[in-house]
């Protein structure tokens, strides 16, 4: 079978069908990380990591775990050293972190990618409107009802989301980070995806 493969034998298949995973390839250099990888994992030859036991990890970690109530939140580091990486993967995670969580999460991302290193992420575009708001519903409107193969006041979206994502939300997170980053490429997925892309380089 023939790969795609970089100096640091880095690869994704060429027969990939992920227009949004290949689009990012230029920027998977070196060593990297895949954070929430589910059962999608970016490569065989990535560093992976999810809260979920029944995923594809290398790494079972969730650094933000809820909570009981009554019972204080707790931060967990990721177990790495600062500047490890050379890139960080995460595809539909940054999203899923409560609005109070992600900035901190973001940062921590940063924290353990190089200088000169990228920061991928992928998130479904709900502000551009290519994806379900968080609060969006099916109504008796939409074919989907009238079809029988959903039911009105059903929610449309992912309920694990908890902001609606978008490029101003990721503008926000990259103004109030506590690194110094460049946006080098954003919005060049195919729009029929419904995920926006964002890549940083921690500078």
């Amino acid at each position: 079978m023939e790969h795609a493969i970089n100096d640091a034998g880095f690869h994704i298949e060429e027969t990939d069908k992920r227009p949004e995973f290949l689009a990012m390839k230029k920027y998977i250099v070196g060593l990297g990380m895949d954070i929430g990888c589910g059962t999608n994992r970016l490569s065989p030859t990535v560093i992976t990591t999810d809260w979920y036991p029944h995923s594809d990890a290398d790494l079972i970690w969730n650094c933000v775990p809820e909570a009981k109530p009554g019972e204080q939140r707790y931060f967990y580091q990721y177990p790495f050293r600062e500047d490890r990486f050379d890139f960080i993967f995460a595809s539909h995670v940054l999203e899923d972190f409560a609005p109070d969580e992600i900035q901190l999460v973001f940062d921590e991302w940063l924290r353990m990618i190089k200088p000169g290193g990228h920061l991928i992420i992928l998130v479904p575009d709900i502000a551009g409107g290519r994806y379900p708001g968080i609060d969006e519903v099916f109504t008796n409107e939409d074919n989907e009802v009238k079809e029988g193969k959903r039911q009105a006041g059903e929610l449309k979206g992912n309920p694990s989301h908890r902001v609606n994502m978008g490029v101003d939300y990721m503008n926000k997170l990259v103004a109030e980070s506590k690194y110094k980053l460049e946006i080098v490429q954003f919005d060049t997925i195919p729009h029929s995806t419904m995920t926006l892309d964002f890549v940083l380089k921690k500078l």
